[in-house]
């Protein structure tokens, strides 16, 4: 089967199916400094396999294009940023968007930072067919991920790609009959908006416990102020000790930051642009 792609590495093991068992035309993917999981090792594939790579957004005259004129028969979106605008009136176009949380709950660029702000117990994947309306195609399969105390949102980007790699192999395999089946997102929830700017970030009032649990949750979308600049928090950890001063830079990347009840030790990325 020939097939465009659409991601990051979040679902590199898709990815890989796709170049063992078909035809990879093209990849479609984007960079975002506030992922931990960027486009860095999927991009990197392509280019061994002379896969060509593009970041600018798809047109639906391309769309077309694909089907048309190079003999795709089948979109397939994995963690990607940006919304295809379809052609009308187009019924050669199958696409299937893989999505990190139940649906019709979680519509979402955030859908696991969003679940695990909203502490849920259990969120998880859904494999459904590309639709004028975000996230909103008919479901074509989900699994389920519990949300522990010991779980962060890593664990369960980790969680989702291990699962999507084994259903993408049983659903093209068995793509007509399940596409036919398709199951309609009937009820209508709301969009999860990015988290707020406040949730995101930390501050010296707050504890050690405190800040690991936005960690916990947030990741590298997690942010600091040190000396008038911004910067992405891409890990932590946490110590007793006090500290005379409230930030001491140990390094670009690194620096210790004074919390309640002890000191925390940042490893950072500045960002261009406040969000």
């Amino acid at each position: 089967m020939k097939v465009v792609y659409f991601g990051s590495d979040v679902f590199l093991s898709c990815f890989e199916y796709f170049v063992e068992k078909h035809q990879v035309l093209a990849l479609y993917t984007y960079h975002n400094d506030e992922d931990y999981f960027t486009e860095y090792a999927i991009v990197k594939r392509a280019g061994e396999l002379g896969i060509p790579v593009h970041y600018e957004a798809i047109s639906p005259e391309e769309i077309r294009r694909y089907f048309t004129e190079e003999g795709c028969e089948l979109f397939f979106i994995a963690e990607y940023d940006r919304i295809l605008t379809l052609p009308e009136d187009f019924p050669a176009f199958r696409g299937i968007n893989t999505h990190s949380s139940l649906l019709p709950q979680g519509r979402s660029y955030y859908p696991i930072e969003g679940a695990m702000e909203r502490e849920l117990s259990c969120t998880g994947v859904t494999m459904h067919k590309v639709a004028q309306r975000l996230d909103g195609g008919d479901v074509l399969a989900q699994h389920t991920i519990d949300i522990t105390a010991d779980t962060d949102s890593i664990d369960v980007y980790l969680q989702s790609a291990a699962w999507a790699r084994a259903t993408v192999e049983e659903l093209l395999e068995h793509l007509d009959d399940r596409w036919a089946a398709g199951r309609p997102q009937a009820e209508k929830q709301p969009y999860w908006k990015r988290p707020a700017s406040a949730l995101l970030t930390l501050h010296p009032e707050m504890s050690r416990a405190e800040a690991l649990a936005i960690f916990r949750k947030y990741n590298s979308m997690t942010q600091v102020e040190l000396g008038g600049a911004w910067f992405y928090v891409t890990a932590v950890e946490a110590g007793t000790v006090s500290l005379p001063c409230e930030v001491q830079r140990l390094s670009p990347t690194r620096a210790l930051y004074r919390v309640r009840g002890g000191h925390l030790r940042l490893h950072i990325h500045p960002m261009e642009v406040r969000t």
